[in-house]
């Protein structure tokens, strides 16, 4: 009988209690957005999701079914603005300097190409750490 209970506090403490903090933990560096790409005077919609790594933010965007990922190194700057630069990570796409700001009391993303009309603006959710 006491190795049942046994059994059953450890099945309550793996599959409940555990998951939950592992989830909690797992959104702490993540921002997931949606919003408008803007490219070759087209709008179309987009989701991303910013991650935080070791040393940099990796961007995963999904725009029409096509993935592309970037690299993006954020800074904080003034009045509750977080800025960064990066650029893609396929270096056969377009030329690669782009620019990142984000706003931590409105939750809008903003992103512009140096080289080309590329601009993704949108709304988030969720929590970056630097």
């Amino acid at each position: 009988m006491l190795i049942k209970n046994n059994l059953f506090i450890i099945y309550i403490i793996t599959f409940i209690i555990f998951p939950k903090a592992t989830l909690l933990a797992s959104n702490k560096d993540t921002l997931s957005c949606q919003g408008i790409y803007w490219s070759h005077k087209e709008a179309q919609y987009a989701e991303w999701k910013i991650i935080k790594r070791v040393s940099v933010h990796k961007i995963y965007f999904k725009i029409n079914n096509i993935k592309k990922s970037a690299k993006v190194s954020f800074r904080k700057g003034n009045g509750g603005i977080i800025i960064g630069m990066g650029g893609w990570e396929n270096k056969t796409e377009e030329k690669s300097s782009l620019s990142f700001s984000y706003s931590l009391t409105k939750n809008i993303f903003k992103m512009k190409s140096r080289y080309s009309d590329t601009k993704i603006e949108g709304k988030c959710e969720g929590k970056i750490n630097l």
